[in-house]
C-alpha cells in the first residue's frame, strides 16, 4: 500500500513540478523584460489614484474596470512589477504624471498631488505558459500598450498623449496661508474648551469628597494612581484619554467586604484619579496652544 501511494505521488510530482519550473522560468523572463521598463497605453485605462493599484482587466483591445476615473489612451507609465499566475499575467505600473486630488477641510478646498497606479490583468492560455511563450504573451498586451526600454524613448513616442497635471487654483498660496491660520485657531479653541471643561469638572470633585473611610481609602489610591506615568501629549490631553478612568476593585482595601462598601471605595478611587489627572492636564494644556500665522490681507481690504 505504501509503495502504491509513493508511486502515485511520484507520478503527480513528475507532472506538476515541470510545469512549476516552467512557470518560474517564464516569470523570470517576463520580469527581466518588463520590470523597470516604460509603457505608453493604447487604450483607455482607469485608476482611483488613491494609493493601491486599480484593477484593469484586459480583453483584446479593450480595458474594463470598476473605477470611474478614466484616462484616455497615450498615458505614459513605469512598470513596477510583474506577476505570472497559472493562467493570468499581472502588470503593475505607475503613471508618470500625477493628478490633482481635492479634499475639504472646514470651509477650505485643498489639493494634493496623487500618484495613479494601475494593474493590467491579462488572461493567458495555459498552453502559452507551458511553452514559455514570452512573445505570445507580449502580443496579447500589444493592443492596449507599447513597451519602451527607457523614459526618454517613451516620451519620444508619437502615442504619448502629453497629459500634464492640472494647475493649482489661482492664489492657492493665499488659500494655504488662510487655512493654516484657520487650523491654528481651531486648535487653540479646542485647547481652551478642554481647559474650561476640566476646570468645571475638577471644581465639583471637592464637593463630593466624603469622610467615609472606604471612600477616603479609595480616594487615596486614586490620587496615587493619578500620579503614575500617563500619556501627556497634546492629542492625548485633548482627547481626554489621560483623565478617563474606570472602576477598580478594592480588593486591597481593608473592611471593604460588602457591595455598598465596594461602591463607596470605587467612587473615591475615581474621584481621586479624576482630580489628580484633571489638575495635571489643566497645568499642561496651555503648552498645547499654537501660534496663529498672520493671514494674508485680502485685496479688497487693502484697497487695491
Amino acid at each position: 500500500m505504501r509503495t502504491l501511494t509513493k508511486t502515485v505521488l511520484l507520478g503527480i510530482a513528475a507532472v506538476v513540478l515541470p510545469a512549476q519550473v516552467q512557470a518560474g522560468g517564464l516569470q523570470d523572463a517576463l520580469e527581466a523584460r518588463w520590470r523597470g521598463s516604460w509603457i505608453v497605453t493604447s487604450a483607455e485605462t482607469y485608476s482611483d489614484c488613491a494609493g493601491p493599484y486599480t484593477d484593469n482587466r484586459v480583453n483584446g483591445r479593450y480595458v474594463s474596470s470598476r473605477s470611474r476615473q478614466r484616462f484616455r489612451p497615450g498615458e505614459m507609465a513605469k512598470v513596477d512589477s510583474v506577476d505570472l499566475k497559472r493562467s493570468r499575467f499581472d502588470l503593475r505600473l505607475t503613471f508618470a504624471e500625477p493628478v490633482l486630488s481635492s479634499r475639504q477641510d472646514g470651509p477650505f478646498t485643498l489639493y494634493d498631488e496623487a500618484l495613479c497606479r494601475v494593474e493590467f490583468q491579462l488572461e493567458v492560455p495555459r498552453e502559452m505558459v507551458k511553452r514559455q511563450d514570452v512573445m505570445g504573451i507580449e502580443a496579447l498586451l500589444r493592443p492596449v500598450l507599447r513597451r519602451h526600454a527607457t523614459e526618454e524613448e517613451a516620451r519620444a513616442s508619437s502615442d504619448w498623449n502629453r497629459r500634464v497635471r492640472d494647475p493649482y487654483p489661482r492664489d492657492y498660496e493665499r488659500t494655504l496661508a488662510e487655512h493654516a491660520a484657520w487650523r491654528a485657531k481651531q486648535t487653540n479653541a479646542a485647547v481652551q474648551a478642554r481647559i474650561d471643561h476640566l476646570i468645571d469638572e475638577t471644581s465639583r470633585i471637592p464637593e463630593r469628597i466624603s469622610d467615609d473611610p472606604d471612600y477616603l481609602a479609595g480616594f487615596v489610591k486614586g490620587v496615587e494612581a493619578g500620579r503614575s506615568p500617563h500619556p501627556v501629549s497634546c492629542p492625548d490631553l485633548l482627547r481626554g484619554g489621560a483623565v478617563a478612568t474606570r472602576s477598580q476593585s478594592s480588593g486591597g482595601a481593608a473592611h471593604a467586604s460588602t457591595d455598598d462598601r465596594q461602591s463607596r471605595h470605587d467612587r473615591g478611587y475615581q474621584d481621586g484619579v479624576r482630580l489628580t489627572l484633571g489638575l495635571d492636564a489643566i497645568r499642561r494644556l496651555p503648552g498645547c496652544f499654537v501660534p496663529v500665522p498672520e493671514a494674508p490681507v485680502s485685496r479688497a481690504s487693502s484697497g487695491r
